[in-house]
This record gives C-alpha cells, sequence and structure tokens, in this order.
C-alpha cells in the first residue's frame, strides 16, 4: 500500500519503536478520518498499513491537527494516541492499537486557535496535560489561554480550565512545552511562548488529576515566568515545534529554503539555541507535521510533486536520513530566522580549518580597540571628576566671619550668616538699652544652639512645650524671627538676599492677611504689661518696671485666660483655656 497524502495530517509514535501512526481526513472524503500504520525500518521506503476510519461531519481536511501519544501509559499494550482537530470545530478522539476509534468530542462553546499554540506540558499515567491558546476568552481571566487535561481510558472525563495563574501573551507566534517524567501527581512540565516582536517567555507548569469540585480545584497553573535567551535567533510564522520530553524542538524555514532546527530545555537553561547539523538537510516546504520516536524525530510532509515523504533525524548524531536532501547555504551567524550557535558549519566543509584564522585576528584587533576605546573613557572620566575640585573647595562654609554689610555682594554671604549678624546687631541695640547682664547668656545661647542645624536649611525645628523660663522673659520680645512652637509645621519661607539691591531684611509672611497687622508681643505672667511696638528698626526701649523676682516652678507654666489671649496668629487657642501647640 501507498503511503496517503493528507493535506493537514498528524503522526503519532507507536508501541513498536519502528513505526508511526498516520491520521487524516482525504479530501475526496470529507467527515472520514482514516487512521495509517507506518513502518519506517527504512526511512527512503516507508510501506503503510490500514488500520481504521471513522466517520464523522465534525472530521475536515481542511482542519489541522495534532497527535500525541501517553508517555505515562506506553506500559499498557491497548495504550492508545489522541487525534486533536483545531478549528471551529475542535474535537478530539482516542485511537487504539486495535483499531479502536473513540467518539469525537470536545468543550462546548471553545476551538482551539493552532497545534502551533498547543503545547505538551505534562505526562502521567493516562493522562497528558496541555497549554493551550483558544478563540474565545474568559469572563473570569480576560484570557484566551486554557489549561487542559486529557485522559487515555475515556476522553469524555477529559478537563478544560481557563483559570491557569499566570497568563502568556495574546500575540503569541509560538509555543512548545516539556514535561518532567514522572509516576506520581502534581505532574510538571514547562510551556515556552514566543511572541510576534521576537521575544520568549517561560513558565513552569503543575498539572494536577483531582477532579474539579470546586472553583478553587484547578487543572493546570502556570507560575515563575522567565525571558528566554533568543541569542539572536528571529523565528518564522513558518516554525512549528514538537515535544521530545525534557527537550523542545523548533523546525523553522531558512533564508535558503532549507529546514533549521532549535532546541530548548527549560528545566536546566532558558538558551534557545539552533543544533548543528554538518551534512545535508530536508527542503522546509516538504514539512508538514513531526513526533517523536525513540531518539528520533520523524517528520512528515509532501514533495514537489504530491508524493507523500518522510524524513528522520537523529538526536544522537545530529543528522538527517531521507530522499532528496539538500546542502543548506545560510549563515553561521544570528539573525532572519537562520541564526544560532554554531550551526552552518556544514557549508564550510573542508575549508573551515583556513577560515578559523580571520576570526582570531579580527578578535585580537577587537579587543585591542576596545582597550584603546575604555582607555580613553577612562581618562576623560578622571578628568570631568577633577575639573570641578575648585569650585567645590570655594563653595565650602568661611573659617572666618565677614559682615554682609560691608560687602557689595551680599548673595554670596551664607543665609546663615546674614541672619546671624541681624541678629547680633539688634543684640547689641538692645544690650544697650537694657543693661541687663543677666539676659546676656541665654540671647547668645539660643543662636549657637541654632548655629549646627541651620546650614541644614531643610530640618525642622524641635518642638518644645510652651513656656516662660524665668532668664527668657524678654526673649520673644527682642528676637528679630520669631520662634514659634508650630513654626516647623509648615514650609519656611526663607530670605534671599537681591545683589542689585541693598541689604534689607523682611520678616517672613506665615499666614497672608489683606492688610499687614502688628503682632501682640506674648508678655508673661504677673509682669507689668508693655505698650505693643511695631516690629521695625528703632531702638527697643525696657520696660520701668524693676527687675521682677525669680519665679517659683510652680508660677512658670503660662496659664493664659479668656481676657488675655494672644493675638499672635501662630497660636490658635483650643477649647478652654488650653493652646494647642
Amino acid at each position: 500500500m501507498s503511503i496517503p497524502s493528507y493535506s493537514n495530517a498528524c503522526i503519532a509514535p507507536s508501541l513498536s519503536g519502528t513505526s508511526v501512526y498516520l491520521v487524516g481526513v482525504p479530501a475526496a472524503n470529507e467527515g472520514t478520518l482514516e487512521v495509517n500504520l507506518i513502518n519506517l525500518s527504512s526511512i527512503e521506503s516507508p510501506t503503510a498499513t490500514f488500520v481504521n476510519q471513522s466517520s464523522f461531519f465534525v472530521w475536515n481536511s481542511a482542519a489541522p491537527k495534532a497527535c500525541f501519544a501517553y508517555p505515562g501509559n506506553l506500559g499498557d499494550t491497548n495504550s492508545p494516541v489522541v487525534m486533536q482537530q483545531f478549528g471551529v470545530n475542535s474535537y478530539f478522539t482516542n485511537i487504539y492499537p486495535n483499531g479502536t476509534i473513540d467518539f469525537p468530542t470536545n468543550f462546548q462553546s471553545m476551538g482551539y486557535v493552532s497545534p502551533k499554540l498547543f503545547s505538551f506540558t505534562g505526562a502521567v499515567g493516562t493522562l497528558n496535560w496541555y497549554t493551550a491558546m483558544t478563540n474565545a476568552s474568559s469572563l473570569l481571566t480576560n484570557s484566551p489561554w486554557v489549561g487542559v487535561r486529557l485522559n487515555a481510558t475515556l476522553g469524555v472525563n477529559s478537563t478544560r480550565d481557563y483559570d491557569i495563574s499566570t497568563f502568556p501573551t495574546t500575540s503569541a507566534l509560538l509555543s512548545v512545552g516539556t514535561y518532567v517524567a514522572s509516576s506520581n501527581t502534581p505532574a510538571q512540565g514547562y510551556h515556552v511562548v514566543f511572541d510576534n516582536q521576537g521575544a520568549g517567555i517561560i513558565y513552569t507548569t503543575l498539572d494536577s488529576s483531582a477532579p474539579i469540585f470546586t472553583s478553587l480545584d484547578r487543572v493546570l497553573t502556570l507560575s515563575s515566568p522567565t525571558p528566554v535567551n533568543m541569542g539572536g535567533i528571529i523565528l518564522t510564522s513558518n516554525a512549528f515545534s514538537l515535544t521530545m520530553g525534557s527537550v523542545g524542538y523548533i523546525l523553522d524555514k531558512a533564508s535558503d529554503g532549507s529546514t533549521v532546527l532549535y532546541s530548548i530545555t527549560p528545566g536546566t537553561s532558558s538558551q534557545l539555541q539552533r543544533v548543528s547539523i554538518p551534512g545535508n538537510v530536508p527542503t522546509f516546504s516538504s514539512i508538514l507535521t513531526a513526533t517523536p520516536l525513540g531518539n528520533q524525530i520523524i517528520t512528515f510532509g509532501s514533495s514537489s510533486n504530491g508524493a507523500s515523504t518522510f524524513y528522520s533525524f537523529n538526536t544522537v548524531t545530529n543528522a538527517w536520513s531521507g530522499t532528496a536532501l539538500v546542502k543548506p547555504n545560510i549563515p553561521s551567524t544570528p539573525g532572519g530566522g537562520n541564526s544560532g550557535g554554531n550551526g552552518g558549519s556544514g557549508s564550510n566543509g573542508g575549508n573551515s580549518g583556513n577560515s578559523s584564522k580571520t576570526p582570531i585576528g579580527a578578535i585580537v584587533g577587537g579587543v585591542v580597540g576596545g582597550l584603546v576605546v575604555i582607555a580613553l573613557i577612562a581618562f576623560f572620566v578622571i578628568r570631568h571628576r577633577r575639573r570641578p575640585a575648585k569650585p567645590t573647595q570655594l563653595a565650602a562654609a568661611p573659617t572666618s566671619y565677614q559682615d554682609p554689610s560691608k560687602m557689595h555682594n551680599p548673595a554670596a554671604t551664607p543665609l546663615m550668616d546674614q541672619n546671624y549678624v541681624l541678629q547680633q546687631q539688634q543684640m547689641a541695640q538692645n544690650q544697650m538699652v537694657q543693661q541687663q547682664p543677666y539676659q546676656q547668656q541665654p540671647y547668645q545661647q539660643p543662636y549657637q544652639q541654632q548655629q549646627v542645624p541651620m546650614p541644614q536649611q531643610q530640618a525642622p525645628l524641635p518642638q518644645q512645650p510652651y513656656g516662660v523660663q524665668p532668664q527668657q522673659q524678654d526673649l520673644y520680645a527682642f528676637q528679630t524671627q520669631p520662634l514659634s512652637p508650630v513654626q516647623h509645621q509648615g514650609t519656611p519661607v526663607i530670605f534671599q538676599a537681591q545683589t542689585s539691591e541693598p541689604y534689607t531684611y523682611t520678616p517672613p509672611t506665615l499666614v497672608p492677611a489683606a492688610e499687614p497687622v502688628s503682632p501682640n508681643i506674648f508678655q508673661p505672667q504677673n509682669s507689668e504689661s508693655s505698650p505693643s511696638a511695631t516690629y521695625n528698626q528703632s531702638s527697643y526701649v525696657g520696660p520701668t518696671s524693676s527687675v521682677h523676682s525669680p519665679m517659683t516652678p510652680a508660677s512658670q507654666a503660662y496659664t493664659p485666660t479668656s481676657s488675655h489671649t494672644p493675638s499672635n496668629p501662630q497660636f490658635t487657642p483650643a477649647q478652654g483655656d488650653s493652646y494647642a501647640l
């Protein structure tokens, strides 16, 4: 019997190890699914044996198909292969060695997009797990990706689940799966998705055999997305994949029309690499589908005259077998979908020894040029770092005080020094009038304490309890900038001197007002009230009363009354007689 020809067929390994199942629908007999057993003892002259056929209107010759064995069930002499049809009528069925073909089964309201986006990601016992893209999105996940569990003994017990935890891109070009051989569940595998932008992501799959009873039960979950190291490889739209246990293979069309082969082992590496093939390869246009058979990759296609052809690739020797093999003529460097590793060495033939001298010279020249570039970069970096050294030194705080009033450029004086000078001048004026020696030390001490944090300018003033110390009775009466307990709550308005105008101090405005209001200076309790003086540059006139006697601890706490509420807007009385700090 000659090899049948199908426009959309699939192949799967048989239990014999030397033959494969060929499944397809002839265009002349729509609705009839045919199963053939192909003996590949001689790959150049295969023989076909008809097994069985099944007639249902759902089978379509134009619909793509994919076939898989159940690797966890190979000990059963009647272990089936599953045939999955894609498109609107995404039906599947189990085909057994004794010729039995199950009734077609499908999942309602959904269909699988393509065998290129249907990854084999788990196998334990009589169960297979797949990660697939569908033509419908779930309202729950808003993603077309699903987890699928197919049953070898009873197809109607198969399950699909949209909730897979992590969802790959919807602009996927190709996917390939791998699985970890195991006899127990949960099974583990990997799902690799390549998008249309030349990138890929690896997902770890965890496969469950538990029945779905609640919304918390899952068929398959994806996790730990990891980028694929593409190595400059760009896949084309012609690429398709197959799973060989822990290794995923991708067959693609090279620029010269030949077949290029890539591999990835996501369990150990994220690197996608081109398989080096020293000999001839098949023409890609003649390849339609592929399947693993032992340590070989078996491909099926049709030749230019319409005849069916088989090719075999040995993954140990990296050699193709079959008829009409061609010598590839593709570059060995990455790019244009023909890239990868050290492939294409067969095109160099016996000239590989001479060609190795040129790369050495190029490498040496590149190293020398790189060292020169690094030296130049280091020179400019060092020069750039040394250039601002002098300006930085000049900007340091001066070691001696300089009076801003005697300088033509007050703006060059640090802000702290400007405020300090003004305060010193006013302090001297107040001291000349009051002649109170015991107030000198308290007056200097606050400014000495402020000299440390003032250069930072952004550090808030520490909040102090509102109280009056005996030696600080007149402190708030002559300070240039009032020190309010709530001043740190707002953004301070910092005085900036203008270089084009004389140095003039303007007190900060903490609360905007239509008209300036003269503040009432706080007067401690048990002291004679003094008239409210407007804050200006005039000389200070001290009180006529004599020096008060020292206060006792009980009299130090200030207790305002409703008739003597400070009008300064910095202090807002709360309910009662206490002040909110």
